[in-house]
């Protein structure tokens, strides 16, 4: 039975328990760099087709989730309230989106960056920004974000250790929306903190540092989460160098953050203290319960997600065809199996998986046999 709010003590009704008028669905996307915004758009292209994506009110999103969702925001008028065919959904949305994604996009920035005039400055994050800009990403800014649904970009601010949130706001001067990606998406140790002294001193750096799936904007007042999670797992390696043992003990230290926060998730999903569904990139739609009659959800087998799929790189390098086609086939098929097993659906539809000629597993285990090797300065197109 679902703890009464009040059991708990007032100042932590305010943090840890949700609000008990909650209402609106809300959709979360993770980071995890082009593979997790390719995962998120065959996720979103489903939740479209099915009908949730139209009542969804807030999309939060981090790193390369925040990457789609920006995408996403500046194209509001070409899917939000339209009747869009499959056709379209592909010339409008899905095609432009993978050509973005066919180039590399952050290792000029990378180097502006690392030049030792910059060191001190925030020279590489806004390179970044304008890439995303010229790629043709997003021209929206903070005052021109839609409404409806409402766009969130999640940072990291280091000083204090909490989110920090970038969204539509008519009382400050206007911050671009490619600023606010290339923050979130700026990886320590790669990019510098974005900083700033005046108001108050900030260093923002990757959303999913404090929040990789970008739950914690949106649980305590939305009454339906929706979790698309597309980020890294921590696999075995070995090293026997100091450094290798301070960045490893780093990342362990990450993982089980992570390991918990997905736990505290679909626990509360269980327990029913939240409601909605949670989807990611290591699992497969035959790990869902199918409704009855059926024996299992299409999709990937689990060992080809597990073994093949969730070892692509998570970078902003040049992604394949091929990368792209089963990224974008494994989200659609993961949102499908999530909502169909946990979701009221207002609009049933056939599936109409993006990428038919990628759904033969051998030729995907060929193709995507080196996709977990970064490609620096790779340009596809």
């Amino acid at each position: 039975m679902p703890l009464a709010p009040q059991a708990a003590p007032a100042h932590a009704r305010r943090t840890y328990v949700p609000e008990e008028n909650r209402a609106g669905t809300a959709l979360c996307l993770s980071g995890g760099g082009f593979r997790a915004a390719l995962f998120h758009l065959g996720a979103v292209r489903r939740l479209y087709e099915l009908g949730i994506l139209e009542d969804v009110r807030t999309i939060v999103a981090v790193s390369g989730g925040s990457m789609f969702a920006a995408f996403l925001a500046d194209r509001r008028n070409e899917w939000f309230g339209q009747a869009l065919d499959a056709h379209a959904w592909e010339a409008k949305i899905a095609e432009p989106f993978r050509r973005i994604t066919s180039r590399d996009l952050n290792s000029i920035p990378l180097l502006i960056g690392w030049l030792p005039w910059n060191w001190f400055n925030n020279k590489g994050v806004e390179a970044f920004a304008r890439a995303c800009e010229r790629r043709g990403l997003t021209r929206q800014t903070t005052l021109t974000l839609p409404a409806r649904p409402r766009f969130l970009f999640e940072a990291t601010n280091l000083v204090n250790g909490a989110s920090w949130i970038f969204a539509r706001n008519d009382d400050r001067p206007p911050q671009t929306i490619a600023l606010a990606v290339a923050i979130s998406s700026c990886y320590p140790g790669f990019f510098r903190p974005y900083t700033k002294y005046r108001p108050e001193r900030i260093a923002l750096a990757d959303g999913g540092i404090d929040d990789n799936r970008a739950v914690e904007p949106v649980w305590r007042t939305h009454e339906r989460i929706l979790v698309s999670d597309g980020g890294d797992v921590l696999r075995p390696q070995w090293g026997n160098s100091i450094l290798w043992s301070l960045v490893r003990a780093a990342r362990v230290l990450w993982n089980q953050s992570q390991v918990v926060h997905k736990r505290w998730l679909i626990s509360n999903f269980v327990a029913g203290q939240m409601t909605g569904t949670y989807w990611d990139i290591e699992g497969s739609a035959m790990h869902y319960l199918p409704q009855p009659g059926r024996l299992q959800y299409d999709g990937y087998t689990p060992e080809l997600a597990r073994d093949v799929i969730s070892t692509i790189r998570t970078d902003y390098d040049a992604f394949s065809n091929a990368e792209a086609a089963v990224l974008e086939n494994h989200g659609y098929l993961m949102a499908n199996a999530g909502a169909q097993a946990h979701l009221a659906i207002p609009r049933p539809t056939p599936l109409r998986v993006p990428h038919p000629a990628w759904m033969n597993e051998a030729d995907v285990r060929c193709a995507l046999r080196n996709s977990a090797r970064k490609r620096y300065f790779r340009r596809r197109t």
